[in-house]
């Protein structure tokens, strides 16, 4: 399910939004300067207030989720994974924040125990889900799902 295009996917990411912050970081930072310079005391303060919450804002709400997630791929690409055989019960429509990640709850019923699980599949891979009442073998890392593939019967 994972490959090489998520990571360039999130690097790019990260990229475009350094690339928008550091200009208004710029200007917040040449008005503090200019007033310093020129000592007027309202223009260093505010140009180093507004530095301060465009840093807070640009970082908190747009690059850390990013980074969050490059992480959580990267630590997905080289932990341990374990193994489950069971069928798909439901998959939920609307994703939630989980590790890093937005990710679906997927309900699976695994096979030799007829125990019912919970496990995570990252939204944006919705589309590689088999349908429900598919039995599948799911690769894991820790609830994340890696990878899906479809139990052959016969």
């Amino acid at each position: 399910m994972y490959s090489e295009d998520d990571f360039r996917a999130i690097d790019r990411r990260i990229a475009r939004i350094r690339a928008a912050m550091i200009p208004v970081l710029m200007v917040f930072a040449a008005l503090a300067a200019l007033g310093y310079v020129k000592r007027v005391k309202w223009l260093a303060l505010g140009g180093l207030s507004m530095l301060a919450a465009a840093a807070c804002f640009g970082i908190s709400f747009f690059l850390w989720p990013c980074l969050r997630y490059r992480g959580f791929l990267r630590d997905m690409e080289e932990g341990l994974s374990r193994e489950m055989v069971g069928s798909v019960v439901s998959v939920a429509d609307t994703p939630e924040p989980q590790d890093g990640a937005l990710v679906l709850p997927v309900h699976i019923l695994l096979t030799e125990e007829r125990d019912e699980h919970i496990v995570y599949l990252n939204a944006s891979k919705r589309d590689r889900m088999p349908p429900v009442g598919t039995e599948a073998r799911f690769l894991l890392y820790g609830r994340h799902i890696r990878a899906i593939f479809p139990v052959q019967k016969g």
